[in-house]
């Protein structure tokens, strides 16, 4: 029988016992008195669930979910990378992959450090070392990294629904609406129930949605090469020419490679939302170890086909000019479906299965920062509030900054994602753990520190170059 309106949706912890009693899930419920630290606010929600076991993420949900954050639109650079590196690159990118899989534990390692009146979040763990300003430092990159990718996945659907929908208005009675809008409008009712799932564990089959998508994208790929092993089909000359390091512009290359492999503001999400979080660094390995395996295998086949040829964006070369440009995959009538289209399908579902996780570790973070010292948060009315108004402001900002979008995060994002991924889960762990660190970890640490330093400022002067270059800047976008 549904509850009565008057009741009230959230009830006294002593009534939620008495329940789960009653329902013999009492056995469920976490020993309060003896916990050695506050729970999450996950945990606690999900105490008071009587399916506990379907509500937290099982260690391969979290491999998944793990993989489909990090994996987004980024996937259609890695070949141009490896052709600015050379093959060297390939090299370079397990380097990298192994780096920023360990800042990612040790991210983790250091919340045993954050005091039992916090709950483990990264901004706690940056108030922990640094106080106010590290907890702000850590929400304001967090924050710019995820937004800006938010913003960028959105305008990355809305190009590619307009691509599949004629050029002409579209008009219902007496109102039409140009391709644009029919975009922005069909998102936002796909898009609003997906950022409304409650936590990862849900997420799970979008996020299998996702990498099925990028897995697809790096099939199109090998089968383009398979079909095609002598470049006939590629128009440019310089698909046959391949470099085995280009020094010049291999910094390059690691800054899209590092990028691409950041998203560790979201990892306390992650981990909070397992069911045994002492797991996640085993998992955490597995994802990073997916991911490079997707990561090479499509930077590797894209360089091997098109060579120096190949294009910042990967569709660019599949689109233009193939083995499979054109290839008409069902034909009935006047009704064709081609693998143009089907790359484009591919592209925006990567990039909407990617919103949700982004919107949830956003809006974590502002309520995380919004609650202080409280050591529990029941998930509620405010968390929905806190997305809808993440993804309404993303919706207002790529709509308002469409054009020079792109020019921004391609800064602010850099700069943001080797700070959150890199440097600070080092320097963090470095402040917590200086003394008792053995000379061998001190050093790996301490070279991390510096490496990411100088990353940080690396990147940021590439992407200047980047945008003071309007050919190239416009054909980061162009799918």
């Amino acid at each position: 029988m549904a509850p009565s309106l008057q009741e009230p949706l959230l009830s006294s912890y002593d009534d939620e016992i008495t329940s789960a009693q009653e329902n013999g899930v009492a056995h469920l419920l976490p020993p309060v008195t003896s916990l050695d630290r506050p729970l999450s606010k996950v945990e606690i929600l999900e105490s008071f669930d009587h399916e506990v076991s379907r509500s937290l993420q099982t260690d391969l949900q979290t491999i998944i979910n793990t993989i489909n954050l990090y994996v987004g639109v980024g996937i259609l650079s890695l070949g141009y990378a490896v052709r600015l590196g050379g093959w060297a690159s390939m090299v370079l990118q397990a380097v990298l992959a192994l780096l920023l899989c360990y800042s990612a534990k040790l991210i983790c390692r250091s919340f045993d450090r954050v005091p039992p009146n916090l709950v483990p979040s990264y901004p706690n763990l940056g108030h922990t070392v640094f106080g106010v300003p590290g907890q702000f430092a850590v929400m304001l990159m967090g924050g710019a990294e995820f937004f800006g990718a938010l913003c960028l996945c959105l305008i990355v659907i809305w190009q590619s629904i307009t691509m599949l929908l004629p050029s002409y208005p579209l008009c219902l009675g007496v109102y039409c609406m140009i391709p644009m809008e029919v975009a922005i409008l069909g998102s936002t009712l796909i898009m609003v129930p997906a950022v409304l799932i409650r936590t990862f564990s849900r997420l799970t089959s979008l996020s299998i949605s996702g990498v099925i998508s990028s897995l697809l994208l790096t099939s199109v790929v090998i089968i383009a090469y398979a079909m095609d092993p002598q470049q006939k089909d590629v128009a440019d000359p310089a698909a046959r020419e391949h470099e085995v390091i280009d020094w010049d512009h291999l910094p390059m290359a690691a800054g899209i490679m590092i990028v691409s492999l950041s998203g560790h503001a979201g990892v306390p999400s992650l981990r909070r939302s397992m069911k045994n979080p002492e797991n996640f660094e085993r998992c955490i390995s597995i994802a990073f170890f997916s991911i490079y395996v997707i990561y090479s295998t499509i930077g590797g086949f894209a360089y091997l086909y098109f060579g120096e040829a190949t294009q910042v964006l990967i569709t660019g070369n599949l689109n233009d000019s193939s083995s499979v440009t054109g290839f008409i995959l069902l034909k009935i009538g006047s009704f064709t479906i081609t693998i143009n289209q089907l790359i484009i399908v591919l592209v925006a579902t990567s990039a909407y299965t990617t919103c949700p996780a982004l919107v949830y570790v956003v809006a974590e973070l502002i309520v995380d920062l919004l609650r202080g010292d409280s050591a529990t948060h029941i998930p509620g009315a405010g968390d929905l509030v806190a997305r809808t108004i993440v993804l309404g402001l993303a919706y207002v900002v790529a709509i308002v900054a469409y054009d020079v979008l792109d020019n921004v995060e391609s800064i602010v994002g850099g700069v943001c994602s080797v700070s959150v991924s890199l440097f600070l889960p080092a320097l963090f762990y470095f402040k917590l753990y200086n003394k008792e660190l053995s000379s061998s970890n001190r050093t790996l640490v301490s070279i991390v520190i510096i490496v990411s330093a100088a990353a940080v400022f690396g990147i940021g002067a590439v992407s200047l170059e980047i945008t003071s270059d309007p050919v190239l800047t416009s054909t980061v976008l162009d799918l």
